[in-house]
């Protein structure tokens, strides 16, 4: 038995400025950048559901909420899939860097290299595992900060690189 969830509108999600490297390293344009950001508008985001980071809506009903075709979604869709950016298993279309568009993620993400966070976007596969030891390592680091005086500039240098967490 199929079923059928209806478009979701609710709610919000993030979007990093650094997404924008899509446009080189996985040759986007800007319809395709316009699709990628509503589909992830349809991602199952509450981690207690088991549809969690997946789309969950049919190109019929999704082709109903765009005021578009069902030839347009299914196209865009299988474009995305092709460049990376959805997956698709055992009949259902996955984000598989979902988690960069949640708040918490999205946090901790600004404060990473560029050049790190462009690799994260661009291959979500190959990542999960390497950014949650990196958030445990800025984690780590953040907990090291002694007791601030008040004499202490509040402009000084607080930043860290990559060699700080020892990732390459």
């Amino acid at each position: 038995m199929k079923i059928n969830y209806k478009s979701n509108s609710s709610g919000y999600f993030i979007i990093l400025r650094a997404l924008q490297s899509l446009f080189k390293s996985k040759g986007l344009n800007f319809t395709q950048f316009g699709a990628y950001i509503c589909f992830i508008s349809q991602v199952d985001f509450d981690a207690k559901h088991k549809n969690y980071g997946l789309i969950t809506r049919d190109d019929q009903e999704l082709a109903k909420e765009w005021n578009c075709s069902e030839t347009t979604v299914f196209r865009n869709r299988k474009e995305l899939i092709n460049k990376g950016l959805l997956l698709y298993e055992n009949g259902q279309t996955k984000v598989p860097n979902y988690y960069i568009f949640e708040l918490k993620w999205a946090k901790v993400l600004v404060k990473i290299p560029i050049t790190h966070l462009q690799d994260i976007i661009s291959n979500p596969q190959d990542n999960m595992a390497e950014l949650q030891s990196f958030i445990a390592k800025m984690e780590e680091l953040q907990g090291q900060n002694g007791t601030q005086s008040f004499n202490v500039s509040s402009k000084s240098d607080l930043s860290f690189t990559l060699e700080d967490l020892d990732i390459q």
